[in-house]
């Protein structure tokens, strides 16, 4: 039987579609006693790493919350990761004793550390992007006590919401995850899937015949506007799977303006 699963990540709403054996396992995809090639697995845990975090800034951060940019200057520079880390661990302890003098929501945040071989002097050189909640941009920059700059701009979601920020954070994987999470962020919402409500033909044609239809798909989830579809067509099991991204109607309204 075909699945319908929705996450609804803020103003965000995903559709999957996919085959499911009555007891609600997921069909295998290719031959038994296969396994994905290395480059595959990379690829797939790549993908998996993009939705997880697009998902969770749109769940948690929207427009008039702030993308932080810190760096080192040469003389402060950390000699490791984990010296960055702590760096920055101590930056979010200033942050929140800010907000909580000032009566401001609790913190939320994610970041991202980079580090970058010096062409120079052959160094590694770290900085980091912080997305938070909203706050004065001046007070974030004037707390972080290292770097010859520090920028905080205002996020400026599109139709897309945060998405290419989020992908941003989360580029080159094989450097390992150097992104991090506050603990209060909002997870996903996932309803319970819909089992068995269109058939295996009715998924063919969605895939095929409205993989860009907007008008169906804001017909079929009311209030939302499409963005995009991908589908794809599986040889082994003969199935269709099908993704749908939509964006509540007055959220892209306003990010459009």
């Amino acid at each position: 039987m075909i699945r319908e699963k929705n996450i609804i990540s803020g103003a965000m709403y995903e559709a999957e579609f996919y085959p499911v054996f009555p007891n609600g396992r997921r069909m295998p995809q290719r031959k038994p006693k296969t396994r994905p090639t290395s480059k595959e697995q990379a690829n797939l845990n790549d993908k998996n790493a993009r939705k997880k975090i697009v998902r969770l800034v749109n769940a948690n951060f929207g427009k008039g919350d702030i993308v932080i940019h810190g760096t080192y200057c040469d003389s402060e520079m950390p000699s490791s990761e984990e010296q960055c880390r702590k760096d920055i661990q101590n930056y979010i302890r200033r942050i929140k004793r800010y907000r909580e003098k000032q009566g401001l929501p609790e913190m939320k945040y994610i970041y991202v550390i980079e580090a970058k071989v010096s062409k120079k002097t052959g160094l590694v050189r770290y900085h980091f992007h912080m997305i938070t909640n909203a706050m004065d941009r001046d007070t974030a920059e004037e707390m972080w006590p290292f770097g010859d700059w520090t920028n905080a701009d205002r996020l400026q979601p599109n139709e897309k919401g945060c998405e290419a920020l989020a992908k941003y954070l989360v580029k080159k994987p094989e450097g390992g995850k150097r992104w991090a999470q506050s603990r209060n962020l909002d997870k996903p919402k996932e309803p319970k899937p819909k089992d068995g409500k269109i058939s295996k033909r009715h998924l063919q044609r969605l895939a095929t015949e409205h993989i860009d239809d907007a008008p169906y798909w804001e017909k079929r989830y009311k209030g939302y506007r499409f963005i995009e579809a991908a589908a794809r067509y599986n040889e082994f099991n003969g199935h269709w799977y099908l993704s749908v991204v939509m964006f509540k109607k007055n959220e892209t309204e306003v990010m459009r303006k």
